[in-house]
C-alpha cells in the first residue's frame, strides 16, 4: 500500500543465561571423570586378569616340561643335589613344584629360577645363590601378591605348623612353618616377619643373621612378598624348616598332601 514502507527484521540474538558457562565446565569435567574411570577400569582388568592369563600360560608350559623331563628318558638334573653357587640353571626355567595345603587342594605352582621382573611374571621365583630344595641353608623364594596369578596372595594366612611341600625330580620335601631356634649360630627367627623392602638378610643362608657368609646348619625355606596387598611399602616374610624328605615314586604322596 502507498505510504507504507517495509523493514527487514534482524534475527533474534540468543542471550546467554546465567550459569550456562558453569554447566559446560561441569559437563566437561564429568566427561573427563568418565574417561579416567574407564582407563582405570581397563588398567585393573589388565593387572588382575590379563597378567594372570600370561602367568597361567607359563605355569602350564613349565609344569608340562618338568613332567616330561622328570619322566623316563627325561633329561634334567636333580635340583636338590646341585650347588647353587655353581649350577647354571637358565633364568625363568622351572625347578620345582610348590604345594601349600593351607591354600586348598588345587593350589600348586611351578617355582622358576630367578627373581627378575620377567621371572616373577612366570611364577614364584627362587633367589639365585640361595639353597635349593632339601639343602642345608635357605631356599628363598619371592612371589607376587596381587598380580600375575598372585601366588602369595594369602601368604599372611599361613600359620605356625602349616606344611609347605616341594616336588623335585626325585624327592618330596615337606617343610613346616615354625620359628628357627636361636642356636648353632642362628638368631631367633620368627616364622612370620614384616620387614622393609631393603632387608635382604631374611634370605641369607642363616636368615636375619647380619653376616651373609655365616655357615648354615638348618635346612630352611623362606617366602617373601609385598605387604600390604596392593602396596610395596613393606615385605611379608614366612620361614619354615625341613621336616621330611621322601623319595619320589609311583604311589608315594607326602602325608601333608594325602589328606
Amino acid at each position: 500500500m502507498s505510504g507504507m514502507s517495509t523493514t527487514a527484521q534482524a534475527p533474534a540474538t540468543a542471550i546467554p543465561m546465567r550459569g550456562d558457562g558453569w554447566r559446560m565446565v561441569v559437563r566437561g569435567f564429568g566427561q573427563v571423570l568418565i574417561t579416567l574411570g574407564i582407563v582405570i577400569l581397563l588398567f585393573v582388568v589388565y593387572e588382575l586378569w590379563v597378567t594372570g592369563l600370561y602367568t597361567q600360560h607359563w605355569q602350564s608350559a613349565h609344569y608340562n616340561q618338568l613332567q616330561r623331563s622328570w619322566g623316563p628318558g627325561g633329561h634334567s638334573i636333580e635340583i636338590s643335589k646341585a650347588d647353587p653357587h655353581l649350577a647354571h640353571i637358565p633364568l625363568g626355567s622351572g625347578i620345582a613344584v610348590l604345594y601349600i595345603p593351607r591354600f586348598g587342594k588345587g593350589y600348586h605352582m611351578v617355582i622358576v629360577e630367578g627373581t627378575g621382573t620377567s621371572d616373577l611374571e612366570k611364577g614364584p621365583g627362587h633367589y639365585p645363590g640361595t639353597a635349593f630344595p632339601g639343602q642345608v641353608g635357605n631356599f628363598a623364594v619371592a612371589g607376587h601378591r596381587t598380580t600375575y596369578l598372585h601366588p602369595f596372595y594369602n601368604l599372611n594366612a599361613i600359620k605356625r605348623g602349616d606344611a609347605i611341600v616341594l616336588e623335585t625330580k626325585t624327592m618330596w620335601f615337606t617343610y613346616r612353618v615354625e620359628d628357627a631356634p636361636a642356636a648353632k649360630g642362628y638368631p631367633h627367627v620368627p616364622y612370620q616377619e614384616i620387614v622393609n623392602p631393603t632387608d635382604v638378610a631374611v634370605a641369607y643362608p642363616v636368615p636375619d643373621q647380619s653376616d651373609p657368609n655365616a655357615k648354615a646348619s638348618l635346612k630352611m625355606l623362606t617366602f617373601t612378598t609385598c605387604n600390604p596387598r596392593y602396596s610395596a611399602a613393606q615385605r611379608l616374610v614366612v620361614h619354615a624348616v625341613l621336616a621330611q624328605a621322601l623319595p619320589r615314586g609311583r604311589g608315594v604322596i607326602p602325608p601333608a598332601l594325602a589328606g
